[in-house]
């Protein structure tokens, strides 16, 4: 049997209106049900602070390498650094940078953040601060 969804209008399978656990009929499909839910997350995460979509997003990836958060503010280590690159370049600081990764076992902690350019951030990766410097900075000898 066919259904029209609410949304878009178009005659479905009732196979694409069946939502959440118990497999209930909804009055929308499946696509607009993701597309409303994709919508109302980045409404909900537009309305908050810099810092706070930071600290749920490093929270979420400190979960998932099993490393403690604590909870810090991006701006407050940005304007320590005088928002330039912590690295040695002196450019001007995009990102922040686990100067001990998290994959390598790294806290996701203040005294563990560096300011980072992109250029910087991006060809350290997941190495440590010593693999890092061996392997962009050769020794001279």
């Amino acid at each position: 049997m066919k259904r029209v969804c609410h949304d878009c209008g178009r005659a479905k399978e009732e196979s694409a209106f069946l939502a959440g656990k118990a497999k209930r009929l909804s009055r929308v499909c499946a696509p607009c049900r993701k597309s409303r839910q994709k919508r109302h997350i980045k409404s909900f995460y537009r309305g908050l602070s810099t810092d706070e979509r930071h600290r749920i997003t490093q929270r979420r990836r400190a979960q998932h390498y099993g490393a403690a958060h604590q909870p810090y503010s991006r701006t407050e280590i940005f304007a320590r650094w005088g928002h330039r690159c912590g690295y040695g370049c002196n450019a001007s600081a995009e990102h922040l940078d686990h100067i001990t990764p998290l994959s390598r076992g790294g806290a996701d902690a203040e005294a563990n953040m560096i300011p980072a350019c992109a250029a910087c951030n991006l060809s350290k990766g997941a190495l440590t601060l010593a693999e890092w410097a061996l392997r962009d900075f050769p020794p001279p000898f």
